[in-house]
């Protein structure tokens, strides 16, 4: 393999003679961590990524990838699920009328995803709604505004009725709440 790179000016007084091909291969946890936390706030690339921190563009990826699988195995068994008495004692005022009971927020959402290869992967993937590939999970918010949901991910030809039925949380769902009282829908 060739790497055309510009020359050194000779009138440089920087003292790194660290060629691209000698880059280190491994970061420590905690700058790990902070590159991974960078590629998430910012949306920089790979590459610029591999130039911030001096590293090859192979060690990102598996940087990345590798953070992605251990925080979503650690966060993705917590549960973040909220006991009635806790989203009533944190209700705005703004549903202590009709919604008092109100024990979760519900919507689909749907992000895009690479089309597949196979026909038959890209009909049950594709979007009617989008227009494109994606992905649909259902998402909960209690009423004061906290996460408290997140269904596995879906075909996003699926209807939002069949995620509600396959997700799981209707088990959550107590009987004042959802399954006893009110059903809010915008489909």
């Amino acid at each position: 393999m060739v790497r055309v790179t510009s020359g050194q000016n000779s009138l440089s007084t920087s003292t790194s003679t660290e060629s691209p091909m000698n880059r280190p291969t491994k970061l420590l946890p905690i700058d790990e961590l902070f590159l991974f936390l960078n590629y998430l706030a910012t949306g920089c690339t790979q590459r610029e990524l591999c130039h911030k921190f001096n590293i090859h563009r192979a060690t990102v990826s598996r940087i990345l990838v590798s953070w992605s699988n251990f925080l979503y195995t650690l966060l993705g068994s917590v549960s973040i699920w909220m006991a009635p008495d806790r989203v009533s004692a944190n209700c705005p005022t703004d549903f202590s009328g009709s919604f008092k009971n109100t024990q979760v927020i519900l919507d689909c959402t749907e992000m895009r995803c690479q089309t597949p290869s196979s026909h038959l992967l890209q009909s049950e993937v594709f979007s009617a709604y989008k227009s494109h590939c994606t992905l649909k999970a259902l998402i909960g918010m209690s009423p004061h505004g906290a996460l408290t949901f997140v269904s596995a991910l879906f075909e996003g030809s699926i209807s939002d009725k069949e995620i509600f039925r396959h997700s799981g949380i209707s088990s959550l769902l107590t009987d004042d709440g959802c399954n006893g009282g009110q059903r809010v829908s915008d489909r």
